[in-house]
């Protein structure tokens, strides 16, 4: 079963268990509650087999009166009448909450649910159940002081499968790497398919270093699995881990997708991981006008926000494709114009007033690195150190 402080998982796994033993509902609950201490448990029991919502202590109220009550019929009629009919005499005839009852095979009513929450497809989560889940995860690590990790995978190039073999070869492939994905994680892990070939998977509980092991060991498997097709397939994947990365489940989600980003500028079939991407040198305040000049495009005109000897985050008025190599022209107070080259690694919207500003962090290239190093000499006479 599911990791039963997830709400959803937790009504799939009851379904799944009330529909194998529907004589045992009590035995069944009551053995649940003690592996469960403080979950949602009646009140996620109930809705199943009445679809009336109560509050956790309330429903719990209810299932023992429907327990006694079930005792009470049995004295009466001479013979057990099961707990659902216990139940439906319970919340009609007495508590009165159910006016017109209507009686549905519970395997229907459990197809119903899992439609709402998984991809068609795939069988995987779908993106709307995805999202809700990342943050109920960010949360639970937040509260427990937990590391929570996520990661995202986008097939390389689909386009050619689908124009080379078809939509019906190209929805086998995707069906597969869902398999290959659910056949690599733990039962308390979450993966969905994203939208149309990308894929994602919350990590409860994982740091970094164990989260990109797991990473790798899908992409290698989705590499071997399709290797001697005649269009092979491969998959570029990012990593990202609360709360070192990010502090919201929207933000873990970005540096995942900027990490894909980032492994597809590089050559595909790779897992980039975010926070490896980022420098730990100090960093100095720094405002002067910089413009970003593209290989392909216009060039953009910004203002710089810090700087170390790895690297430069500035604002943009556009923003600049994750992995775009771009030339830097900086320009120090009251010294000469210096140019730079660099890479493009994290791209992030920012309100500021009118229109978006974009904060763009940028990468220097190895040979820069003499030009990088007299900006920073012009930069730290009038800046002031940042933290780590």
């Amino acid at each position: 079963m599911k990791r039963l402080s997830d709400p959803v998982s937790l009504r799939q796994s009851l379904l799944e268990l009330l529909e194998a033993e529907p004589v045992d509902e009590e035995k069944l609950l009551a053995s649940l509650h003690r592996r469960s201490a403080g979950q949602p448990l009646y009140s996620s029991a109930l809705p199943i087999l009445t679809h009336l919502d109560f509050v956790e202590a309330e429903a719990q109220r209810h299932w023992q009166r429907i327990l006694t009550h079930r005792e009470r019929l049995a004295k009466l009629l001479g013979r057990d009448v099961g707990l659902r009919v216990a139940l439906l005499d319970y919340f009609v005839n007495l508590n009165k909450e159910l006016k017109n009852p209507k009686i549905i095979e519970i395997s229907i009513y459990q197809r119903t649910e899992r439609d709402a929450v998984t991809d068609g497809l795939t069988g995987l989560f779908n993106h709307s159940y995805f999202t809700g889940a990342v943050k109920r995860e960010v949360q639970r690590a937040r509260r427990h002081d937990l590391k929570l990790s996520l990661v995202m995978f986008d097939l390389d190039d689909f386009k050619r499968v689908n124009d080379a073999k078809g939509h019906v070869e190209g929805d086998r492939v995707l069906v597969k790497t869902a398999a290959l994905i659910k056949e690599s994680l733990r039962e308390i892990d979450i993966a969905a398919r994203y939208g149309g070939e990308e894929y994602a998977i919350v990590l409860p509980e994982t740091a970094r270093a164990g989260a990109h092991l797991v990473a790798e060991r899908i992409r290698a498997r989705i590499e071997g699995q399709f290797r001697h097709r005649k269009v092979p397939v491969t998959a570029s994947g990012g990593v990202a881990t609360f709360p070192e990365d990010a502090a919201t489940a929207e933000e873990l989600l970005r540096r995942a997708d900027e990490g894909v980003y980032r492994s597809k500028a590089n050559g595909k079939n790779r897992v980039t991981v975010f926070g490896r991407e980022r420098r730990r040198h100090k960093r100095l305040a720094w405002n002067d006008p910089v413009t970003v000049k593209p290989q392909t495009g216009r060039r953009a005109p910004g203002k710089g926000r810090n700087m170390s000897v790895g690297g430069l985050l500035v604002s943009l008025r556009q923003p600049v494709p994750i992995g775009s190599a771009v030339t830097l022209i900086v320009r120090p107070r009251e010294t000469e114009p210096l140019g730079l080259r660099g890479e493009v690694v994290r791209v992030s919207p920012l309100a500021e007033g009118r229109g978006t500003i974009f904060e763009v962090g940028i990468r220097f290239l190895a040979e820069a690195s003499q030009s990088q190093e007299l900006v920073l000499r012009r930069v730290a006479a009038a800046a002031a150190p940042l933290g780590h």
